[in-house]
């Protein structure tokens, strides 16, 4: 059965051995294997169970990145807002040649009233997986359904598992303007990035649609391809952040990197009625 649905995800399954796990909640991506390996990290010690969000895989950051500022309306919603800490719902699932795709859907009736108070707009949200053979597509369609205009945030906060942090290197970003969130300090890229402690920089206005993650100098490892998505976050937690995290190991900053794909620099500004996609394809280089 290419697409089995359970009390709690959705398992896609191709007919060349390609998988990947879908959960309702936050409609988070927690597993990728195609060639016959898991390829997204998901923390051993993530909760699963409903109450928080998962720790790994791809959550799905909207309507904010981070935390907001007063006084944008946004403000008083949690970190990376509502969307990856609510159950979703099974919309379509379809099978063809080639290809296996389930749909997820929120809207503004599914969420919370606590978050409907903080966040009172109209909206409706699809989330589309598509596997095949030898990659996988995630992507978000945000539809104004209301009868004013809103902004958001989006991001695709996904989780590489990686052989080593140390080796790996993000391949593409050379030359674009960041900001490091570590050192709170603005610079340009300048060769690859690469992973010798805590980062978390924010790429705005990457034109590279391509990037790659190499796991080592054999250039092995997965390619990101965006569409619509302007922005790039490149985060590990290192050494010290690792160790103040209770749904992360100690030690697992050595096997992840998150590369994630987004419009965080700015808000998307969404007229009533107008609908906006973004997406990324994921494969091995």
């Amino acid at each position: 059965m290419p697409v089995h649905q359970q009390s709690e995800k959705i398992i896609l399954t191709h007919s060349t051995g390609a998988s990947a796990e879908v959960y309702f909640y936050g409609s988070t991506l927690t597993s990728w294997k195609v060639a016959g390996k898991e390829r997204i990290f998901l923390s051993d010690k993530a909760i699963l169970d409903g109450s928080k969000a998962i720790r790994g895989g791809i959550p799905l950051v909207f309507p904010v990145f981070g935390k907001g500022k007063a006084p944008h309306v946004t403000a008083s919603l949690p970190q990376h807002g509502f969307a990856r800490v609510t159950r979703w719902k099974l919309v379509n699932s379809s099978e063809d040649a080639t290809t296996v795709t389930v749909q997820l859907g929120l809207d503004h009736s599914m969420i919370t009233e606590e978050f409907r108070n903080l966040w009172p707009f109209d909206f409706s949200l699809v989330y589309t997986v598509s596997l095949t053979a030898d990659n996988i597509e995630t992507g978000l369609r945000v539809h104004n359904i209301g009868d004013r205009a809103f902004d958001f945030n989006t991001l695709l906060h996904t989780y590489f598992l990686i052989p080593d942090a140390s080796a790996v290197k993000v391949v593409g970003l050379n030359g674009v303007d960041y900001v490091d969130k570590v050192l709170q300090t603005s610079s340009k890229q300048k060769g690859d990035v690469v992973i010798r402690g805590e980062v978390d920089s924010v790429y705005a206005n990457v034109n590279t649609l391509k990037l790659e993650i190499q796991y080592d100098p054999s250039g092995k490892g997965i390619q990101v391809q965006k569409n619509g998505l302007g922005d790039i976050v490149v985060w590990n937690p290192w050494t010290e952040k690792a160790s103040g995290m209770a749904d992360f190991g100690d030690e697992e900053f050595h096997k992840m990197i998150c590369v994630e794909a987004g419009q965080v620099a700015e808000f998307i500004a969404l007229a009533a009625g107008d609908a906006w996609e973004g997406s990324q394809i994921l494969s091995l280089l």
